[in-house]
């Protein structure tokens, strides 16, 4: 059974951005999984996967906005680097030994949707217009 689903009102009409959401949601059910089975090798794996594909993400995603002119691409920006911080910080933690899956699930499942839901939906149209008038 998965952790989290994706649903379409988590669609940003970029394919591409949308792609590497569901893997991203994806990664959260891979860490769901290996937190359920006490698998903590598999937890550092999918712990290490998720910290860089979201920086390949939010590289992506940031290149786009500064080429679409986005307005608000700088505060993008910083939320973004927060949110990196904040999975760093359980990456220390993980290392040190302590059992971080469950507060980076919660971590990750609050925030991820709420981001896409608030912050990516928010320079849907703004991209689309300036891509449009390319």
């Amino acid at each position: 059974m998965a952790y989290v689903y994706w649903t379409h009102d988590l669609e940003t009409g970029f394919p591409d951005i949308d792609e590497q959401h569901r893997h991203l949601v994806e990664c959260l059910d891979a860490l769901y999984a290996a937190q359920e089975k006490g698998d903590r090798a598999e937890v550092g794996k999918v712990l290490e996967e998720l910290i860089f594909y979201t920086a390949d993400h939010f590289a992506y995603e940031e290149r786009m906005l500064e080429d679409a002119h986005y307005r608000l691409v700088e505060q993008h920006k910083k939320v973004h680097l927060n949110f990196v911080n904040k999975v760093l910080e359980f990456q220390k933690r993980f290392d040190a030994g302590e059992d971080v899956a469950q507060d980076m699930l919660q971590l990750l499942e609050g925030w991820l949707f709420r981001h896409i839901r608030i912050n990516d939906m928010g320079f849907v149209e703004d991209v689309k217009k300036a891509q449009a008038a390319q």
